[in-house]
């Protein structure tokens, strides 16, 4: 409804700008193991900590600007860092439990047989 909004007003139509997005270095950092995730953490987390020292010495808009990005960068970080712990762990508990449900079903079986 927005679009045909804004279509009507402006004459002519709005090209929106969503599409595909390569992910670059969160995709790399799917592909890693633990240790790369807590360091991707941690670096995020300093330069958020060097942003608000800025900040802090010299308060302008710019350098706010540059907190809130570093802000959100360790935000999207940390979400991105705990769903693929998540991810993990589901797998290794699937892993875990499929041999075992097959092992009860089939010593279930034997003993009603």
């Amino acid at each position: 409804m927005i679009y045909w909004l804004l279509e009507r007003v402006l004459r002519r139509g709005y090209r929106s700008r969503r599409g595909m997005i390569r992910m670059g270095h969160v995709e790399d950092l799917a592909g890693s193991g633990t240790a790369a995730w807590f360091l991707a953490q941690e670096k995020a987390r300093l330069e958020y900590l060097a942003a608000k020292e800025q900040h802090e010495r010299q308060r302008s808009w710019r350098s706010f600007q540059h907190l809130m990005e570093r802000l959100l960068q360790l935000q999207s970080t940390n979400a991105i860092i705990q769903s693929l712990m998540q991810e993990r762990l589901l797998e290794q508990m699937t892993a875990g439990a499929a041999p075992d449900d097959s092992a009860d079903v089939s010593s279930k079986t034997r003993g009603a047989a």
